[in-house]
């Protein structure tokens, strides 16, 4: 009765996951892009396929000497999606992001399973670790840094515990010299590296592990960190790296940079798992090994002070939480055994969905009206472009150029690919313009002084979001000595008027 019983539950367990999986990736396919960071990466990519170099200045503002330096650290990343975007357009890149971040996920949600022995646990640590990664999953050169990551990790973290050899391991320099290449967070691999030998060492010295376990992670460690030097800065890209981590008056300018406060379901998944793994690590027959209660202790530092580092807490967390909660709850009354064929095909068809909203037939399908008035429809574009992208100013200035245009920031990135030749005040590249630069802008943005600042800047035209600068909007209207050129969606043209 009891065997007929674990029969009859076995494929519950297994949907358990793959519903949470195959919701995100919905959740993540669907995601509208936003104009900020993927339109000027591109626009990068592109130039260096054109002219076989990388650039290294600014090009593209107006507001600082054209030749003034700029390190484009992430340049093979612009290119991998220049090179989607020319075989297949803005669906392919974006579905390239979708395929990355669902498999780098899965392979998280599959240690979990493996460490806790339940689909149950790993699928609730999996929907912690995906929840709290949703505002992580723009479309730009990050993702390129996913699976790096989670290979890193999931490889450090078998070889750690005895179960892989240390052949495996020589996977990790060559990912590297691809990873540093790729995406500024290349500096979590050495971190990842050290962690796992600090904690290693500290095992040895409470007589939990042979020392000698430590001499090849060492070996590959070094081989590692020798691979960093195969960019085109060489052992500079340290230092850019570092002047990036530690720019921090140009940080608070960017919310993503800004410690995560318990609003919005990434935000509040985020503080969700921390109490969680506080239960558990009180109420678990498991105990934190030394090794993963440094991984916890530095990613969770690395979390609270920035929320674009939260997607890296979660792929750290989720399998250890796993471990821990299987020490904590009481056995399951049934056994959670491995998948059956039926079990696996009911798993993938769950899927479907997340196949349907592709960014091929994305738009076929019907989703609520609310949704649709997020993104642009039917736009030569391309599909789930975020409402908040100037596409028809944008053509409205193509139609009528001219002017020293002050823009709103994220718009000086779709400005930089689809308008190149009109300059912009300011873009994303944050860290290229002066502090005192943002705070003008922020000025001028909240109808400060505005009129003053854009006279001193000699700007005679704006490209502003009446909703992200409603003030500087509403202070526009009743200002006789502008007058408004275009009203989009979100977007609005204003040009001086001739005193």
């Amino acid at each position: 009765m009891q065997g007929a019983r674990a029969q009859l539950k076995a494929p519950v367990d297994l949907l358990w996951f793959a519903v949470v999986l195959a919701a995100f990736g919905v959740l993540a396919s669907l995601m509208p892009l936003p104009p900020n960071d993927f339109w000027w990466h591109l626009r990068i990519g592109t130039l260096i396929l054109d002219e076989g170099r990388i650039p290294s200045t600014n090009m593209f503002g107006w507001t600082i000497p054209a030749e003034a330096p700029f390190t484009y650290g992430a340049w093979l990343g612009e290119v991998l999606l220049a090179l989607l975007y020319r075989a297949g357009g803005l669906p392919l890149a974006i579905f390239a992001r979708n395929l990355l971040a669902l498999v780098a996920f899965a392979l998280i949600g599959w240690e979990a399973r493996r460490r806790s022995g339940s689909w149950r646990l790993a699928a609730l640590a999996l929907a912690l670790a995906t929840g709290m990664s949703l505002n992580n999953l723009v479309l730009r050169p990050q993702i390129w840094s996913w699976l790096p990551f989670v290979v890193f990790y999931l490889l450090l973290a078998r070889f750690h515990e005895g179960s892989l050899r240390p052949a495996a391991l020589f996977v990790l320099p060559p990912l590297m010299a691809f990873w540093v290449n790729v995406h500024g967070a290349f500096i979590l691999g050495p971190a990842l590296l050290f962690l796992f030998l600090a904690g290693g060492a500290l095992e040895a010295v409470l007589g939990q592990r042979s020392r000698s376990t430590l001499r090849p992670l060492a070996g590959i460690a070094a081989l590692t960190l020798l691979a960093i030097l195969l960019n085109p800065q060489g052992i500079g890209i340290l230092g850019y790296v570092h002047r990036l981590l530690t720019d921090r008056p140009s940080q608070t300018l960017v919310v993503e940079w800004a410690s995560p406060t318990p609003h919005g379901v990434a935000n509040v998944t985020f503080y969700g798992s921390v109490l969680i793994l506080l239960l558990a690590l009180a109420y678990s027959r498991h105990r934190l090994r030394p090794t993963e209660a440094l991984l916890i202790v530095a990613f969770l530092w690395l979390a609270w002070n920035g929320q674009r580092y939260v997607i890296w807490f979660g792929m750290v967390a989720a399998p250890i939480l796993a471990r821990l909660l299987a020490g904590a709850l009481p056995p399951w009354p049934w056994p959670s055994p491995p998948p059956r064929r039926l079990n696996t095909l009911l798993a993938a068809m769950l899927f479907l969905p997340t196949l349907a909203v592709q960014p091929w037939w994305v738009e076929r399908i019907p989703l609520p009206e609310t949704y649709w008035r997020q993104v642009w429809r039917g736009q030569a574009i391309g599909p789930l472009v975020g409402i908040e992208t100037p596409v028809d100013a944008v053509e409205y200035l193509r139609a009528h150029p001219g002017g020293r245009l002050f823009n709103e920031m994220g718009y000086g990135s779709y400005l930089i690919w689809a308008l190149p030749e009109q300059k912009v005040f300011a873009d994303p590249r944050v860290e290229l313009y002066p502090y005192e630069l943002w705070l003008d802008y922020i000025r001028i943005s909240r109808a400060a002084r505005y009129h003053e600042l854009l006279t001193r800047y000699g700007a005679d035209r704006l490209l502003i979001d009446r909703i992200l600068q409603e003030e500087l909007a509403r202070a526009l209207e009743e200002d006789p000595r502008w007058e408004k050129e275009f009203e989009g969606v979100r977007a609005q043209v204003w040009r001086r008027k001739v005193e």
